[in-house]
């Protein structure tokens, strides 16, 4: 009979310790939420950086760098644009003078023009990063050839053997320092 009410009372401890899932009362679990301590499953845990997290603890955030607020791509447009009417006239002035003669040099201009693009826009919405911030300083590169290029008289061929290269070449780089 003790041992009875002595196995009886251990299995009341266990059924004390034992927990279980706070979505699933019927599956027993030793898991608990680093943040809240929610006892959670195998199928309900995400495995976050700082541990288990339970489903509401462990939904991803978006990093702040990729939150761009809607005045931020009226700040980028503004830029964007003053970089391809500018940047447009200065790669006619430079094909137009004396470094325009320079193998390469016109055409290696748009890859400047697509680093400073992408620095500035950058820079003017405080180092925010974005898919729309990408066609913004892509679509300035792009647009600072066709200005350049009606300022030459739709002349191509002043922008060297491999300037459609150079010109996708300055549209990635800008792309790719803002996406």
């Amino acid at each position: 009979m003790k041992q009875n009410m002595a196995q009886s009372s251990d299995q009341e401890r266990q059924s004390a310790l034992t927990r279980h899932c706070h979505w699933h009362p019927e599956v027993e679990t030793a898991l608990s939420c680093s943040r809240c301590g929610k006892d959670v499953c195998t199928q309900c845990m995400v495995q976050a950086p700082v541990g288990i997290r339970c489903r509401e603890c462990g939904r991803a955030v978006r990093p702040p760098t990729l939150d761009v607020p809607t005045g931020y791509y009226a700040r980028a447009v503004a830029v964007g644009t003053a970089i391809a009417i500018g940047g447009g006239l200065l790669w006619a002035l430079v094909v137009q003078t004396v470094f325009g003669r320079i193998p390469f040099l016109p055409s290696l201009l748009a890859v400047v023009v697509g680093y400073a693009a992408a620095e500035l826009i950058s820079l003017s919405v405080n180092r925010k990063r974005g898919t729309g911030l990408a066609w913004i300083a892509g679509g300035s590169v792009a647009v600072a050839f066709l200005v350049a290029w009606m300022t030459l008289g739709f002349n191509f061929d002043r922008f060297g053997s491999f300037g459609l290269l150079f010109i996708i070449l300055g549209v990635v780089i800008a792309v790719q320092r803002v996406r």
